[in-house]
């Protein structure tokens, strides 16, 4: 694959240290492979070594641009009641300590740890979709549609099977345009899937052939186990739901009532115990309360997630 503008550069600055953190590297290699990321390891590390270099040298310039223009120019100004405004040592070399160091240390950790959760999004695709894309596989293979075809149109539904259409479109592509053969391609694509339930699913095609086996019934043997299996984890997914409901119904509803109530008859009984100023009505309406909304928000679209399928 050619390499764009940017990498080249990257390269020829940074090749020499991507070689020498990436000799061994074997899991980053297989990762960028399950990720995705059209890219060899020592292209990887060279093209995050420059965006750490290009992240450094706009915070050097943002704090020579502080410290240069911007705290003099603040220092100048009045406050309202007449005295030179001053900047605080912490924010006049906080901020540059920000943008030089901080920043780009982020932008590090944030290219070391892309190619791990782009394989977990792309695992958790895959296995969530599975059981739907067996079901029209077992489908197509039943209308006596070639491994091919089978793969072909996988690769068309990529708004309905995600990830598993996307690997479905390198197979095809494989067979179809570079001739490959299918098995040699099949056992390929079980080293690039991400999910093991997908690359299990792959090895199995693979064995299936090799031995000279039922293809058809061995698709159909996988799409019945893969919808029990889908139906078990439904299942698992709705307890915890309605587990999270009760939690929801006792912390969002009753314990604020509660409260509200408890702080109403002490503050009436006897008549200074427990006063509730302003300030804790706010915290307790638009800090509080809201918080516990977002978290069993939060915790319902992630359950929701694991049985859907967009």
């Amino acid at each position: 694959m050619a390499l764009s503008g940017f990498q080249s550069i990257s390269l020829t600055l940074f090749g020499w240290l991507g070689r020498l953190l990436t000799r061994d590297s074997y899991r980053l290699k297989r990762q960028l492979l399950k990720a995705r990321i059209p890219m060899l390891p020592d292209c990887y590390v060279a093209v995050s070594a420059m965006q750490v270099l290009l992240t450094f040298l706009g915070g050097a310039a943002l704090t020579v641009a502080w410290l240069g223009f911007g705290v003099p120019f603040l220092e100048q100004q009045t406050a309202p009641d007449g005295a030179l405004f001053t900047v605080s040592p912490t924010v006049q070399y906080g901020l540059p300590l920000l943008l030089v160091i901080i920043l780009p240390l982020l932008v590090a950790l944030v290219q070391w740890l892309a190619p791990g959760i782009a394989v977990g999004q792309r695992t958790h695709d895959m296995d969530r979709k599975l059981p739907f894309a067996a079901s029209y596989v077992a489908a197509m293979a039943a209308a006596n549609a070639t491994p091919s075809l089978i793969f072909k149109s996988l690769a068309r539904n990529e708004s309905i099977y995600g990830e598993i259409s996307k690997d479905a479109a390198w197979i095809f592509h494989s067979i179809e345009f570079m001739g490959r053969d299918l098995v040699t391609t099949l056992k390929e694509g079980v080293d690039r899937s991400p999910s093991e339930r997908f690359a299990e699913f792959l090895q199995g095609i693979v064995g299936t052939l090799t031995s000279g086996g039922n293809l058809k019934l061995y698709f159909l043997n996988r799409s019945e186990y893969y919808a029990q299996a889908n139906r078990v984890h439904v299942k698992s997914v709705i307890q915890q739901m309605a587990l999270f409901a009760e939690a929801y119904v006792v912390m969002a509803v009753a314990l604020p009532i509660f409260a509200m109530i408890i702080a109403v008859i002490t503050f009436w009984v006897s008549g200074s115990g427990m006063v509730l100023e302003e300030i804790h009505l706010y915290g307790m309406v638009f800090v509080m309360f809201p918080m516990i909304q977002i978290f069993f928000c939060y915790i319902f679209l992630s359950l929701s997630n694991e049985v859907a399928i967009d």
